[in-house]
């Protein structure tokens, strides 16, 4: 049965999972993908990737850490963003590309945000998790 908790979930892991985008693996061919600054956004993205699922877990299982853990992956996957432009635009990557990845992850940070801190929304997030 699918409930606004699960496919909240769901919405976490996908937004989380995402970040795999910025890794140099995502990159295009022909992207020069070595270098410090693509190393450190391969970390970052990795620990935005483990924070989201950990907000997943928590939200599954009803502990209320879970919206923390959401909003500090949501500002670590914002601080990864700096190191992926520096590094995909200095390697080769186009700028629309670079720009759209850039655009979709500050959405997806935007909408975790917008329902975590707006005080009704976040009543209303927490009422359908925790009820």
């Amino acid at each position: 049965m699918f409930t606004l908790r699960a496919l909240g979930g769901i919405a976490l892991l996908t937004a989380g999972s995402s970040w795999l985008w910025l890794a140099p693996a995502f990159a295009a061919r022909g992207v020069l993908t070595s270098g410090s600054l693509w190393g450190l956004t391969l970390g970052l993205s990795l620990l935005t990737v483990l924070g989201f699922c950990a907000a997943t877990w928590a939200l599954f299982a009803r502990w209320n850490w879970w919206e923390y853990a959401a909003l500090g992956s949501a500002g670590l996957g914002l601080l990864t963003l700096a190191p992926y432009w520096f590094a995909a635009v200095g390697g080769g990557e186009t700028i629309g590309t670079t720009a759209w990845n850039a655009f979709v992850h500050i959405l997806m940070i935007g909408v975790v945000a917008v329902l975590l801190l707006v005080p009704p929304l976040e009543q209303w997030v927490n009422h359908q998790v925790m009820g």
